[in-house]
């Protein structure tokens, strides 16, 4: 879809046409607090995620009694569950979704332009401002599952898996940063081979990224050029090299300069096929995929999806062409 076609539209959203899926493990007090004043003035219905639900077949039901929103009250884990629900059924059947954002890092929400206060956000619901949006497909070659913002692969998971409960508490959006200070020292190296539309590119990787959206592990740029109205994904493969080249790697991120590093190849595609030697894990959306992803493939304009004020189609061009 080209940027011309992802104009928004007002939706209007009755009361008994929304159900708030809450992750009572990524929310804080105060914000759980507002996010159900907000919904008790709203109306609709307050579900608790739980592993003993099957949200895909709660979502089809409220869907046949007349559901036209979900909103996902929580992080990134609880987005990801929510938009894995919603793509289980046909495309002219699927309810808009929302984001009221009560995780650590809440990415996807940035994305889409939903303000940081709950209070705030609660009011862009309500106004629904719908665009209609990307999401991906990733596949193991045994089932098939989706993202909204990220997919992270190789070095990237090895930082995921140092955090625990307490560090993300403390550190908050900086967590990443921190478990990144720990894996530093010992960089594994991938053999990484790599199809995308008509592209094969084989070369050593420290890192894989998969985007749909601009930002992951607390607001960290990894795809500043991404959008999630275009038809496409940013591939983002950080080339093996020197420990001071990653820490260079790293400074170029917080100055806005990440994709042009040398170190970095970039592309913008439709679909991707991957193959590694080690076989490369990934953390999708937050959350680490315990099977290895081998293909990709965008599925445009997907989900209608409610968008803040702070929302842009295409971000600012950095002037840099993907990789030929």
């Amino acid at each position: 879809m080209s940027d011309a076609t992802a104009t928004t539209q007002a939706d209007t959203v009755a009361a008994a046409d929304v159900l708030w899926i809450w992750n009572q493990s990524s929310g804080r007090g105060l914000d759980v607090s507002t996010a159900r004043a907000a919904q008790s003035q709203w109306g609709g219905r307050w579900l608790k995620l739980s592993q003993q639900i099957d949200l895909g077949q709660v979502v089809a039901r409220a869907v046949n009694d007349g559901l036209r929103t979900v909103v996902a009250a929580g992080g990134d884990g609880t987005v990801n569950a929510v938009v894995n629900a919603i793509m289980q059924l046909p495309s002219e059947r699927r309810p808009v979704f929302g984001i009221l954002p009560l995780g650590t890092a809440n990415d996807f929400a940035r994305t889409l332009g939903m303000p940081a206060d709950v209070q705030q956000s609660a009011a862009v619901l309500q106004n629904a401002r719908v665009i209609p949006g990307d999401v991906i497909r990733v596949s193991d070659g045994r089932r098939d599952r989706y993202f909204a913002n990220v997919a992270a692969g190789g070095n990237s998971v090895r930082v995921s898996e140092q955090l625990d409960d307490q560090t993300k508490a403390f550190w908050g959006a900086f967590s990443y940063l921190r478990g990144a200070m720990d894996v530093l020292p010992d960089m594994r190296s991938y053999h990484v081979d790599a199809r995308s539309d008509g592209h094969r590119d084989r070369l050593d990787c420290w890192a894989v990224i998969v985007a749909n959206g601009r930002t992951n592990a607390g607001h960290i740029e990894v795809a500043p050029e991404a959008s999630i109205c275009d038809g496409r994904m940013d591939v983002v493969l950080i080339r093996d090299g020197e420990v001071a080249e990653m820490a260079k790697l790293v400074a170029s991120n917080l100055l806005g300069r990440f994709l042009e590093s040398d170190q970095v190849l970039f592309r913008q595609v439709r679909s991707l096929h991957l193959s590694s030697d080690p076989p490369m894990r990934f953390s999708i959306d937050g959350e680490i995929d315990q099977d290895v992803p081998t293909s990709f493939e965008v599925i445009p304009a997907a989900i209608r999806m409610i968008v803040g004020d702070g929302f842009v189609v295409r971000p600012p061009s950095s002037s840099l062409a993907p990789a030929t």
